[in-house]
């Protein structure tokens, strides 16, 4: 009996990723990507936060620096992955297959909200779902 080909495509079509720099109120760790919370949203010129629940998706932090900004604990720079596959830890409402998703304000994305003109889940963000894994937690997601 063989085993079934397992379909993973975390990172397909990910590079080159760009260089940003992190919000000062909502920012990135190596904590972050160690927990794989690490979805982001565009806060300012070349800058990342993880934004607030509701918040269009931009992509996923792969990268913080070991360089600090003077004067604090926050990461100099990140390297952000803008399209692909990239996978996100979720919280509720989980993400279906074939809907899109926002952030959840945690670095964690959730599936988008409703809108008065348009479903659950078919809200006009970014990054359309094409695998979820209930047991971790996680979804892959097309950013484009």
């Amino acid at each position: 009996m063989s085993t079934p080909y397992v379909i993973d495509n975390e990172g397909i079509g990910g590079g080159p990723f760009l260089s940003m720099t992190i919000d000062s109120s909502s920012g990135f760790t190596q904590d972050d990507i160690d927990n794989n919370t690490t979805a982001c949203r565009i806060s300012d010129d070349n800058e990342v936060s993880k934004g607030s629940a509701g918040d269009k998706l931009f992509g996923k932090v792969v990268w913080v620096s070991t360089d600090l900004v003077p004067g604090t604990t926050r990461p100099a720079s990140c390297a952000v992955q803008a399209r692909g596959v990239a996978r996100f830890a979720y919280e509720a409402t989980a993400p279906q297959v074939n809907q899109m998703v926002e952030l959840a304000g945690t670095g964690k994305v959730r599936q988008a909200s409703a809108d008065a003109d348009i479903a659950a889940g078919g809200h006009l963000m970014r990054g359309q779902v094409i695998a979820v894994n209930a047991t971790n937690s996680t979804c892959d997601v097309w950013l484009g």
